[in-house]
């Protein structure tokens, strides 16, 4: 089964409530961008495969709880990952949690 669809159908299953999916969101997408940067521009697979996994289970958990719309869940991922960024790049211990713990909490791709 193809990445993409794989963790589409993980995110469709059911993600957190909204603001934790939102939390999730943003702290790996924050760890991909620094991945990214780390490695010259490239995106690193883990980073990047979980930033999908998490984007994807934000906007279900936003359309499921009835986020105003899809404009206000992306602007608060924006806006949340902004925060965490420097927080995870200066290895800010309680951030380094919630990515761990947020990680924890991708699917294995197959």
């Amino acid at each position: 089964m193809p990445v993409l669809l794989t963790l589409w159908l993980a995110a469709a299953s059911g993600p957190p409530p909204w603001p934790e999916s939102l939390t999730c969101a943003a702290h790996v997408q924050a760890w991909a961008e620094l991945a990214k940067d780390a490695n010259g521009g490239m995106p690193e697979d883990r980073s990047f495969d979980a930033a999908i996994f998490w984007s994807m289970a934000a906007m279900e958990a936003a359309r499921r709880d009835k986020v105003e719309s899809a404009a206000v869940a992306e602007a608060a991922q924006k806006t949340e990952r902004a925060r965490v960024k420097p927080l995870l790049a200066a290895k800010d211990p309680a951030a380094g949690a919630v990515l761990a713990d947020c990680v924890k909490q991708v699917p294995p791709i197959k």
